[in-house]
């Protein structure tokens, strides 16, 4: 508190004193005259002296800190407005209070938005750096292809070989390897490049390694494993390729019928040519559907000789002539698709 206040409440105190000395002194008198108020005995008097000296205290004390205090005239006469103040006040307070909650979690989705769209752009911008560089890739690609310097496409085969069922650990890993190798060869022959640092012209990553080494040796069945690029490989750079495992099933028998049609000749309008290389095309596009892996693009396998002695009987015939397709010998997955061409008239 400060000065002014202590001041108010010793003037209080005295003004207090005051009051009390004068009633008990005029009190005294008033018993020792034997004096009447409103025709009460003296002995009453006094009592009311009494008690109107201590109405006068309060009165008095009451009227000296109303003036001197705004506070003591609100709590005197304006209590009921300061309560219905209190609680307009402490219902805003609720509505701020809801109002806040309802801010903040606006504020914590909206903060979580922003992340996420942080986490969107990054992922965006990442997958442009990519996308970028793959461009670049292609171009130069394209590029190398117009020049000739593409040494192996992208899914091209560079090997293939039979590997036998129920391979060891050490087998697996050494026969792979042994693939590896007779790829650099092939590779470097086409004009692959060494790598500066270990000096291999032929990468496999370890874990398309490690999982055809398991497929080697938890097979039963012999199994067609061909060693194929990975992306196209420019001219003196290394090639990333990649093992493919398939099971060598067995999918034509040596004297099945492959495919057999017939053939309307009208002389000096029939192209024999033209038909029988519509037919070796349909035989190799049918081949690949049964299962035979194609090698350059191709899965057949036909003698000259034997086309030339079909042309050359199918040339001497006239109306309906049937052909057949006959496997020359057992074909496998791994292929090829060695066959001959037999008519029947």
């Amino acid at each position: 508190m400060d000065w002014g206040s202590w001041l108010l409440i010793f003037s209080i105190i005295i003004l207090a004193g005051v009051i009390a000395y004068l009633g008990d002194i005029l009190g005294r008198r008033i018993g020792k005259k034997k004096l009447s108020l409103f025709k009460l005995r003296p002995r009453y008097t006094a009592i009311l002296v009494s008690v109107i000296t201590g109405i006068l205290i309060a009165a008095i004390t009451l009227t000296i800190l109303s003036v001197a205090s705004q506070d003591v005239r609100t709590a005197l006469f304006g209590m009921k407005e300061l309560k219905d103040q209190i609680e307009q006040l402490e219902q805003r307070e609720k509505e701020l209070q809801s109002s806040k909650a309802v801010l903040e979690e606006q504020v914590k989705i909206l903060t979580g938005s922003v992340e996420e769209l942080k986490s969107q752009r990054q992922s965006l911008e990442e997958e442009i750096q990519v996308l970028q560089i793959e461009l670049t890739r292609l171009r130069e690609s394209i590029l190398a292809i117009r020049r000739g310097e593409i040494v192996f496409q992208d899914e091209e085969e560079i090997l293939r070989a039979i590997a036998p069922p129920g391979m060891k650990d050490e087998e697996a890993e050494n026969y792979l390897l042994s693939l590896i190798r007779q790829g650099e060869d092939i590779a470097i022959e086409r004009g692959a490049g060494l790598d500066k640092e270990i000096q291999r012209a032929v990468f496999v990553l370890e874990d398309n390694f490690n999982e055809t080494k398991e497929r080697l040796k938890n097979s039963e069945v012999p199994l067609v494993i061909r060693l194929v690029a990975s992306i196209n490989t420019l001219r003196g750079e290394p090639v990333i390729a990649r093992f493919i495992a398939e099971e060598n099933k067995k999918i034509f028998s040596a004297g099945e019928v492959i495919w057999s049609g017939e053939i309307d000749i009208e002389p000096q309008k029939t192209n024999i040519e033209l038909w029988l290389g519509e037919l070796l095309r349909e035989l190799n596009a049918l081949a690949v559907k049964k299962g035979i892996l194609p090698q350059q693009g191709r899965v057949g396998v036909i003698s000259a000789s034997n086309i030339t002695e079909v042309t050359s009987l199918l040339q001497k015939m006239e109306g309906k002539v049937t052909v057949e397709v006959v496997a020359e010998s057992d074909i496998f997955t791994a292929g090829p698709l060695r066959i001959y061409l037999r008519v029947k008239k």
